[in-house]
């Protein structure tokens, strides 16, 4: 059992208790309140504490006070085979710092509760000694107060199974784009025509004088990004997808390659991922990779992930 001081008061329901000391000395052991509701989205459940003030006797409340929750049998269940999932949080007030002391299993404990079983709670709920120490403000002037806080739960089946997918190396999954004149191109940015890899659509993007956001790469290097098209799957649901990739400037006589090896979470924030600074302009052009004013680029895909929802 783990316990927490907090000021917000219970979700769902409290129990003030007025002349505590004669609920104490009553001949019932127990004390059962009126009947709160508390539900998920599909199914609202009648409940009720019950409120042992010297400790469930029958279980290890001794020196306690212990609570529970009960499922009251006003619920409307279709069948008899039903079961609820419950997890729950009790409450004590500490009166004199108007806050509370939220007391649950550590472990986040989920009940499950059927028509053999409607009640769940906590035997030690908080020792008798403590509850009845001034100083802690749980009892005053013979009064207290407790409380629930309750989350039913139904699994919805919803969710998604992604799967990270090694790309097989051919040539399906190879972009080459080779770009003629090079020299002569003046625009900010140039984009190859669309290819699918991994069962994605994408471009190549590259700035031929270096792009024009990055102060360093501008006017000193060749700026290579890798664009994902379309995938409205993607876009529109927040999702993300990985993909990891070697983009590649090539010479001519395919001796020598500038690699880099990159890796993305693509969403409909991001895009584009790549370099603005992927080679500088001076190694472009004394280094062999222009021939014929031609320059090769080329981009392998590795990874992409793969995402499936489960219904």
């Amino acid at each position: 059992i783990s316990s927490v001081k907090r000021g917000l008061p219970p979700a769902h329901y409290t129990l003030e208790i007025k002349k505590y000391s004669q609920l104490s000395k009553a001949v019932a052991d127990r004390y059962e309140s009126a009947i709160f509701k508390a539900k998920n989205e599909s199914q609202e459940c009648n409940w009720r504490l019950i409120l042992y003030p010297n400790g469930n006797k029958k279980g290890q409340g001794t020196g306690h006070i212990s609570l529970y929750l009960a499922l009251d049998e006003s619920t409307y269940f279709p069948n008899n085979s039903w079961e609820v999932y419950v997890n729950f949080t009790f409450f004590v007030q500490d009166r004199i710092k108007n806050e509370y002391l939220a007391i649950r299993y550590d472990d986040g404990a989920v009940i499950r509760l059927h028509s053999m079983k409607r009640e769940c709670g906590i035997d030690k709920l908080i020792p008798l000694q403590a509850f009845k120490e001034p100083s802690n403000g749980y009892l005053v002037d013979d009064s207290c107060v407790f409380g629930a806080e309750i989350f039913v739960i139904k699994p919805t089946g919803k969710g998604e199974a992604v799967s990270i997918v090694k790309v097989p190396a051919q040539a399906g999954n190879i972009l080459r784009w080779k770009i003629a004149n090079f020299s002569n191109l003046r625009d900010p940015e140039y984009c190859s025509s669309e290819f699918n890899a991994g069962g994605r659509e994408w471009r190549i993007v590259i700035c031929p004088m270096g792009d024009d956001k990055d102060d360093k790469a501008k006017g000193n290097y060749l700026s290579f990004y890798i664009r994902l098209q379309g995938s409205d799957d993607i876009f529109q649901s927040k999702r993300k997808l990985f993909a990891e990739y070697k983009m590649r400037v090539l010479d001519h006589p395919r001796i020598r390659i500038d690699e880099q090896r990159s890796g993305c979470w693509f969403s409909s924030e991001i895009r584009e991922s790549g370099y603005p600074c992927f080679m500088s302009l001076d190694d472009l052009h004394k280094g062999g990779y222009l021939y014929g004013d031609t320059l090769i680029v080329e981009v392998e895909f590795l990874i992409v992930s793969v995402v499936k929802d489960k219904k």
